[in-house]
């Protein structure tokens, strides 16, 4: 049988891919994704910059990814499902049960196989014919065709020691690894990266890592997390949900006009989220915790007389990324007085208009917390999965403002507003000193890339 090997374009014509799938209902993930693509397109390297769709299903593109194809960014359909299928279980927010986690189990298993028999004969377009179906070799061809893969920014290399974490990271790692065995050139922009704690995930990270051409951190405790692994030093640059430029701050006054009236009040905007504490004995504790801890923030803000607004910084696409679920639920212990609830699908640019027009934010979800901070808003940040919040917070010298969902308490919380509110102006004066570092960083940036990959 005669072999076909798939040939890259000339490089005249070069195109590239940010991975890993957009979804268009995680605001931070689709920030990163529109920011990854005005970023590469800015170095002038490429004729075409591809986007990889989160879709398993043509419905499930569309609601993932409408306002991508909204904006004009060509997508290709992703390769490599979630072990759920798109079968998230409404009831099951923080903990799934024994058979869920048994059945994800069996097909992740399934898709090992497969994926790592299909990185292997990525080259060869005849025995991945043989073997998968059109749209999947359409999207290796893709691939293949590329000049260099882009992981977009953000914070998902990591693994807290559960069972899962040899799969999770391996599935993480897919697309880096599937480019390297095309031959790609593959750049990491600014990620945070870390813990790396479970069975194999060093080894994974180490072998995936050494072949890329570019590995960029957005905070000093990932890249030292990251260059300990590694063995050598991580570049640090901003996330790139600092570049995001928002809808005109008319717009966002306009919505909160809807909402509100003409309001008098200073608003304070609260993010929340449903968070499993990954490889901690007691999820629910943990979580009831978090969420009464909170409440008791809203009640402290009620009596202070601000107005407090609720935001969906994330709709999807499963029950754990869906903020409504954590808002329903505090919501039910809350007044209807006590706060306003602006429930709604915006999109990243429109979203950072409305928080450019609060007077404080305390986010959960952390780039409801970078929209916040760079449109000068002063900001608490409740910090989870690995090492992004508290780091970026540190390089920022606002390090005071972090708390980890581990360890927030009520009375911290609220101590740790009262310590904002006073030191309001020089926390502002902080943020507006750093506006000229960014545009400097993001040139930056740009040139490094444009340095790796020649």
């Amino acid at each position: 049988m005669r072999i076909e090997v798939l040939q890259s374009k000339n490089q005249n014509n070069m195109n590239a891919i940010i991975v890993p799938g957009v979804t268009d209902l995680n605001k931070g993930d689709q920030a990163l994704v529109w920011e990854s693509v005005r970023l590469v397109q800015d170095t002038g390297m490429f004729e075409t910059v591809y986007v990889l769709s989160n879709g398993d299903t043509p419905e499930e593109e569309h609601q993932l990814c409408f306002q991508t194809k909204q904006k004009g960014i060509p997508l290709i359909q992703n390769i490599i499902k979630h072990p759920r299928r798109g079968k998230h279980i409404q009831d099951k927010v923080i903990q799934e049960g024994k058979i869920d986690f048994v059945k994800q189990v069996a097909t992740a298993g399934f898709d090992y196989l497969s994926r790592s028999f299909l990185i292997k004969f990525a080259k060869k377009t005849a025995v991945l014919k043989l073997f998968f179906s059109d749209k999947v070799v359409e999207t290796v061809q893709t691939f293949a065709n590329a000049h260099t893969v882009f992981v977009k920014g953000g914070g998902f290399i990591h693994a807290h020691g559960e069972k899962t974490a040899p799969y999770v990271i391996w599935y993480l790692l897919f697309y880096v690894n599937l480019a390297k065995a095309l031959g790609k050139k593959v750049v990491f922009l600014p990620n945070s990266y870390g813990p790396f704690e479970g069975l194999t995930v060093e080894k994974q990270v180490r072998d995936a890592f050494k072949k890329m051409e570019l590995k960029l951190a957005r905070e000093h405790i990932s890249a030292n997390a990251l260059g300990g692994l590694l063995g050598e030093e991580i570049k640090v640059l901003p996330d790139l949900g600092f570049y995001l430029m928002p809808k005109e701050k008319a717009y966002g006054k306009q919505v909160l006009n809807k909402y509100l009236g003409e309001y008098k009040k200073r608003t304070v905007g609260i993010t929340i989220r449903p968070w499993r504490f990954p490889g901690l004995a007691n999820p629910e504790a943990l979580y009831e915790k978090y969420i009464s801890s909170v409440e008791t923030l809203v009640h402290h803000l009620v009596s202070r007389n601000y107005q407090v607004l609720f935001f969906n910084q994330s709709m999807g696409p499963n029950t754990h990324e869906d903020d409504r679920n954590a808002i329903q639920h505090l919501s039910e212990r809350l007044n209807p007085s006590d706060y306003v609830w602006i429930n709604e699908n915006f999109t990243c640019e429109e979203l950072k208009s409305i928080y450019s027009n609060l007077d404080f934010f305390v986010g959960t979800r952390f780039h409801s917390v970078i929209f916040s901070m760079t449109s000068g808003v002063p900001s608490l940040a409740i910090a989870y999965g690995g090492n992004k919040g508290r780091g970026i917070m540190r390089d920022f010298d606002l390090e005071e403002f972090v708390v980890h969902i581990n360890d927030v308490e009520p009375t911290k919380l609220v101590a740790m507003f009262d310590q904002l509110e006073k030191k309001e102006e020089s926390v502002r004066s902080t943020l507006e000193s750093k506006s000229d570092f960014l545009s400097v960083k993001r040139n930056e940036t740009i040139n490094l890339i444009k340095g790796s990959i020649r």
